[in-house]
């Protein structure tokens, strides 16, 4: 008879710090600058009419760049964070996006409505985005609405 692993709720899980939370946010958007950099390097313009150096992003390099943006949110963000809890830059960084209490996945449906509540972190001045720093849980606005903590997945075990 095989033996079967149930996952494990420690009594007292750690959440995940600030700024391993930032470093990942940070890694999730270096496939979106890189694209960026690509699509300028290859479609951009550079020179204005009066010398001037600038960026300018149109027609088929902005197709691309906006294309693999939201390609890459809803793979990362979306699908990959909601069914394994960790997007790229979580993965990497070792946190974890869980279910308050239980840690499991919140499923692709609800990671990208907790994308969408975000927008009430940033609305008071990005306040809710800073929360975390003092809350005892460290959350954020959108994960008291939506009971979500971020942790840090060595201090989730299985048995």
């Amino acid at each position: 008879m095989s033996q079967q692993y149930y996952p494990t709720w420690p009594s007292s899980p750690k959440f995940a710090g600030w700024g391993a939370r930032v470093g990942a946010s940070i890694l999730d958007s270096v496939p979106t600058l890189i694209v960026f950099v690509i699509c300028i390097a290859t479609f951009g313009t550079t020179d204005t009419a009066d010398g001037s150096f600038s960026f300018q992003l149109s027609g088929a390099g902005a197709a691309v760049y906006y294309l693999f943006g939201a390609a890459w949110f809803f793979y990362n963000t979306v699908y990959r964070q909601g069914t394994t809890g960790a997007s790229l830059g979580k993965s990497i960084l070792g946190i974890t996006l869980g279910r308050a209490g239980s840690g499991e996945p919140i499923g692709a449906g609800m990671s990208f409505v907790r994308q969408i509540v975000h927008i009430l972190d940033a609305l008071p001045c990005g306040l809710g985005y800073l929360w975390p720093l003092w809350d005892s849980e460290k959350r954020t606005f959108a994960d008291m609405i939506l009971s979500t903590r971020v942790y840090q997945s060595s201090s989730l075990s299985k048995r």
